[in-house]
């Protein structure tokens, strides 16, 4: 039924096989704590008991098969008696978003099609399941390349065959033609094909499509189109009659009439128009928004921030789950929504009818280029200057005044948070340190942060207790997340030798700061940071040591 969104969703793809394993024993993604981190395929061949899906129970049976997104928490419960049969694989899946010469670019996804229990003939399934159980995580050679080629067949059989299992199946056929349109919106896409994809007559398919979607396919059609349009208008990188090939329109004049239908003005109007009903998926863009004077009228906050908008529950990371409700982006109605990349698969999927999406690449670019393409988006350049001129100006000053406490000294960044130590590079929580105040980091970290463009590329690097010992430095800041997080902390520097040890810790120049007041990479956060730095080092200066 899905063989046409086999082929497309698929080309190129390349996966990742984090675990493969056949087991009686429940995975430890299962805990019903924790958001799974990969896609989970799981094939329970017996077992009686029962799958806990995001709120969602799910009694299994024999031959039960179920696939899940990252950022699902899962809890699986069993009978030991008799012992049950499983087979899983939690694996990454790329999709090929570019071609340079030989090169290709791929983007990490984090949604699929298909989700949640599945009805299928289980024969191939546990086949190539098992087949990967035997040796997938560790393939390698050729064994990687047959890894490679049993993921896409498994995926592959997934798509073209799969249903979803009777609970809310409806639902579920309806969002599977809304994913067809989104892959597929370049191409004819036929009424009577979307509704025989659903099961439905044509004009059952429309009215409860409207019910769920909030408005009938052929307008969800048209505006991923049109939305895609307008994106490739602010780009300002292709003609009219460019863009009208590229979402799918032959005819330049025709599109331009769509387009004026829908958006208000022709495209060349469009072009000159700057959006008013701005959406932030990102609580740093919602900052670099504040930071320019533009106040949006919805977005994702952190708790330093002014609560003068409406706060939407969005994901931080492209592995946790969406919470956002779509009537709420339709009641705002936006012009334009601002994202990352790290979750501009999800915008498209759950938004991309309603606005345009303007994604600003997040890890490849730092703070001033962030600063820099937003006031672009929003006419705001000079905003943006006189922040950068300010914050140099505040920079300097506080480098100055850092020089004579810390002369030549090195300084060390270590965050605890979940159980887990990072050392921190010059982006995020190292920004005003090594960017700001250009303080000196480890040589550990130096090697890192001359691999990269400043503020990109590295961020952190995760390390055991302890490897604090490659870390030396005459200062150290601690950064920590919870109280759980500082008591661990206080007892590594109590009782393990490699931090009673270390230079900062033997001199008493270390301190504790607040990792949610630090992590944020934000405009207004960065100059609070460097307010708090001018107060606090000048106290643990007063320990007397030469550099």
């Amino acid at each position: 039924m899905f063989a046409a969104l086999s082929k497309s969703f698929l080309k190129g793809a390349l996966f990742e096989i984090e675990e493969a394993c056949a087991s009686p024993v429940p995975p430890d993604w299962a805990d019903g704590i924790r958001p799974v981190s990969h896609f989970i395929l799981l094939y329970v061949r017996k077992g009686e008991g029962e799958l806990q899906a995001a709120g969602v129970t799910t009694a299994l049976r024999d031959d039960s098969l179920f696939l899940y997104a990252p950022g699902t928490v899962l809890k699986l419960r069993l009978q030991a008696d008799p012992p049950p049969e499983m087979v899983w694989i939690a694996f990454d899946l790329f999709l090929l978003s570019g071609k340079n010469g030989d090169s290709r670019s791929f983007v990490r996804q984090t949604g699929f099609p298909l989700q949640g229990p599945l009805q299928l003939a289980p024969a191939r399934i546990r086949r190539l399941m098992l087949l990967l159980a035997a040796k997938g995580a560790q393939a390698r050679g050729r064994e990687r390349y047959a890894a490679q080629q049993h993921m896409h067949d498994l995926l592959a059989i997934l798509l073209e065959g799969a249903k979803p299992a009777a609970r809310n199946a409806l639902e579920a056929r309806l969002l599977q033609t809304a994913d067809y349109m989104r892959a597929s919106y370049r191409e004819t896409v036929r009424m009577e094909d979307l509704a025989g994809m659903a099961g439905l007559h044509p004009a059952y398919y429309s009215q409860v499509f409207k019910q769920l979607m909030g408005k009938t396919p052929v307008a969800y059609l048209t505006h991923l189109r049109m939305n895609k349009a307008k994106e490739l208008i602010m780009e300002g990188e292709m003609s009219v009659r460019e863009i009208a090939a590229d979402i799918g329109y032959a005819d330049e004049f025709y599109f331009s009439r769509r387009f004026k239908a829908t958006a208000g003005s022709p495209p060349k109007a469009f072009a000159r128009r700057k959006a008013e009903r701005i959406v932030s998926l990102s609580a740093p863009y919602t900052d670099h928004l504040y930071t320019l004077g533009v106040v949006p009228c919805a977005g994702q906050l952190h708790r330093h921030m002014p609560r003068g908008i409406a706060p939407l529950r969005l994901p931080d990371h492209a592995v946790d789950p969406w919470e956002a409700e779509r009537e709420d982006f339709l009641r705002l109605d936006p012009d334009l929504i601002l994202c990352k990349d790290n979750v501009l698969p999800k915008a498209r999927e759950h938004l991309g009818d309603i606005a345009p999406i303007a994604c600003i690449p997040w890890a490849s670019r730092d703070i001033y280029r962030h600063l820099q393409d937003i006031s672009a988006l929003v006419g705001r350049e000079p905003a943006a200057q006189a922040w950068h001129d300010a914050h140099d100006a505040a920079a300097q000053a506080a480098r100055r005044a850092a020089r004579e406490i810390i002369g030549s000294g090195t300084t060390a960044l270590c965050a605890a948070r979940r159980h887990e130590l990072r050392i921190y590079g010059s982006r995020n929580i190292g920004h005003a340190f090594y960017r700001s105040l250009e303080l000196a980091a480890p040589d550990r970290v130096q090697e890192q942060l001359r691999l990269h463009p400043p503020g990109t590329g590295h961020n952190w690097t995760s390390i055991t207790p302890d490897e604090i010992r490659r870390y030396e430095a005459d200062f150290l800041f601690l950064f920590t997340e919870s109280p759980q997080d500082r008591i661990e902390l206080e007892e590594h520097i109590a009782a393990n030798p490699f931090w009673v040890s270390h230079p900062a810790i033997r001199s008493g120049r270390f301190a504790f700061l607040d990792w949610g007041m630090w992590i944020l990479y934000a405009p207004s956060m960065i100059v609070r940071q460097l307010e708090e730095l001018a107060s606090l080092l000048p106290r643990l200066g007063s320990c007397k040591t030469h550099f």
